[in-house]
């Protein structure tokens, strides 16, 4: 693996100085030049020790602060978070029928986030809500992350106003400007413009939040044979050099910004042009984003419960488990689409969201390992039982019994009722879970004078929020 990653990294290099990456962004262009990086028009040359030395200056591994102490997470050092769904337009149902997604769906996958403790941070594009006005998207659904979770906060790209705005936002909530940059509070994902390019808005968002010293993810989705080369090795070599290209200019504006690189590479059905995220291929990347990532010592993003199935499927079930045990066992820093997800992420659906967070549980648990101590052994429950002997009601199953085995909480189990086929059983217990945990949600206190200020700032941007709060 080593020796294949290292074939990665200088086909990456070779990119980098001799075809570069077009930036549509003056003020990089001219802080590039400035700082020794060839510019000829708005494509920029990179030399493996500008971008090696940039690296060194990325942070290892990194904690975001919720405003819910409890709820801080590291990103890096071995450990794995999630993040739910993202940038879906659609809600598909449990029948297969298909919609355009909500405000309501999106506060309901906050409240299903907030109620599940794998989920550390909320918010971002949940769902992309078609029934708001799209000026108002951004500002509208970073309050909801604020005001109705208490977990970390995951904001949304955009040009630099929309950023701006989202930044002052964050500055009410946390104490100020300067209390903001003494600690990561928020992250966003921007992502390349495949082949070599990034935008104004992917730009403008990374100057924001490096300059407040708020951590981004940096991420190159591009698709086998289309926006990168068809070999899955030339579109890791191809992606990895837009993610270093990002990463080195993160450290440029601010040295030690916290950066995630993220590869996304998406093989591609040549025949319809259509992404492929269920295959093994797919799979297959995260294994090398994630070994690049622990080469170059920075946080990395890839994997999660992906599929093209168009509902909640054996074949979503298959595919989504062998995406997220692939990026659990590779010890994936952040795993965004850990839920939810369907059709090549252009859908979300409530009940794989909880089938996914059961999928999540049944990972964690197989890489959890189990002890092998004396009372795992249990020799002296075996000598007590003898041969011929039985342990039900033996006082070493007594002890064990409600932490020996992991037990699904949506997986069907013995006879089903009668009358009922076994899919309807499943989506029925799925349902059950999901409207305990929407029952169960009580809104985290929010201290009175940040919710006014937010309020107050939301009005003055001319945002109606009583769009959102009859929905709660």
């Amino acid at each position: 693996m080593n020796e294949k990653l290292q074939k990665i990294h200088q086909a990456s290099m070779t990119i980098l100085r001799e075809v570069g990456v077009r930036l549509h962004h003056r003020q990089t262009l001219e802080t590039l030049q400035k700082n020794g990086i060839r510019v000829e028009g708005e494509t920029a040359f990179f030399t493996e020790d500008q971008i090696m030395e940039r690296i060194r200056q990325a942070p290892s591994h990194f904690t975001l602060h919720a405003r819910n102490p409890e709820h801080n997470v590291t990103i890096g050092a071995g450990t794995t978070a999630y993040i739910g769904g993202y940038g879906s337009p659609a809600i598909i149902e449990a029948d297969g029928s298909r919609r355009n997604a909500t405000l309501a769906d999106y506060l309901r996958f906050i409240k299903l986030v907030h109620q599940t403790p794998e989920f550390c941070i909320n918010g971002g594009i949940l769902a992309q809500p078609s029934d708001i006005p799209a000026e108002q998207f951004q500002l509208i659904m970073t309050y909801a992350a604020m005001r109705f979770s208490d977990k970390c906060i995951m904001s949304q790209p955009g040009s630099a106003p929309e950023v701006e705005a989202v930044m002052e936002m964050a500055a009410l909530l946390f104490g100020g400007r300067e209390a903001l940059r003494e600690k990561p509070r928020l992250i966003a994902l921007i992502n390349t413009l495949s082949p070599l390019q990034m935008d104004s808005h992917t730009l403008e968002t990374l100057w924001a939040y490096a300059t407040h010293r708020q951590p981004v993810i940096i991420g190159a989705g591009v698709m086998c044979g289309t926006t990168a080369p068809v070999t899955l090795a030339g579109s890791l070599a191809q992606g990895n050099a837009e993610t270093l290209a990002g990463v080195a200019i993160a450290q440029i504006i601010q040295p030690g910004t916290p950066v995630v690189m993220a590869i996304n590479t998406t093989p591609v059905d040549m025949r319809t042009a259509g992404v492929n995220i269920g295959s093994p291929d797919h799979a297959l990347a995260v294994t090398y984003c994630a070994g690049l990532s622990r080469m170059y010592g920075i946080p990395c993003r890839c994997g999660g419960t992906n599929t093209d199935a168009n509902g909640p499927t054996a074949q979503s079930g298959a595919e989504a488990m062998m995406s997220m045990f692939v990026s659990v066992q590779e010890k994936v820093s952040l795993v965004i689409h850990s839920a939810g997800i369907l059709d090549g992420w252009a859908a979300m659906s409530f009940e794989k969201f909880i089938a996914d967070v059961d999928i999540i549980r049944r990972v964690e648990r197989f890489f959890a390992d189990t002890p092998i101590d004396d009372d795992a052994l249990a020799v002296e429950a075996v000598r007590s039982a003898g041969p011929g002997g039985q342990y039900l009601t033996s006082p070493h199953t007594m002890k064990n019994c409600r932490k020996a085995s992991w037990i699904s909480g949506i997986a069907l189990s013995g006879p089903l009722p009668e009358g009922t086929t076994a899919f309807e059983a499943s989506i029925g217990k799925i349902h059950q879970t999901m409207e305990a945990l929407v029952k169960t949600y009580k809104e985290p206190a929010l201290a009175p004078e940040a919710q006014e200020a937010l309020e107050n700032y939301l009005k003055e941007k001319g945002v109606d929020l009583t769009v959102l709060n009859h929905l709660t």
